[in-house]
């Protein structure tokens, strides 16, 4: 069995400070995913195409939501999935308004159950 480093950030909301190491797929790829999603294009030596750059997708003002979850999925199939068979990722961003705020909704379905959800 395949086990992979523990390397959910600290301040994430699900984070367990007992946690080493993970040998299921799925917490494996959805880690791999938060990795992508919350690092910037340039950030990991010698590969400095990973990266969704989420920040500046979304607050560029001049990108819907289809071009968004393109450049995600393209993202998770590129440095993701390759290692994980078997399992469907989509990706559904969301603009929203309200009286207090403008932002968005970013969430990830595995297998059709939402597994992340980012609000910006």
């Amino acid at each position: 069995m395949i086990r992979d480093i523990y390397s959910r950030d600290a301040e994430a909301p699900k984070f367990n400070d007992a946690t080493l190491e993970v040998s299921d797929a799925l917490s494996q790829l959805i880690i791999k995913i938060e990795n992508v999603l919350f690092t910037r294009k340039g950030e990991v030596l010698g590969s400095p195409g990973i990266g969704c750059s989420l920040d500046e997708l979304i607050f560029s003002l001049v990108l819907n939501e289809n071009t968004i979850e393109n450049n995600i999925n393209s993202q998770i199939t590129a440095y993701c999935l390759p290692d994980f068979a078997g399992f469907d990722v989509n990706t559904k961003v969301s603009f929203f308004s309200t009286l207090e705020r403008d932002g968005c909704l970013v969430d990830i379905f595995v297998n059709e159950q939402r597994v992340i959800g980012a609000l910006f």
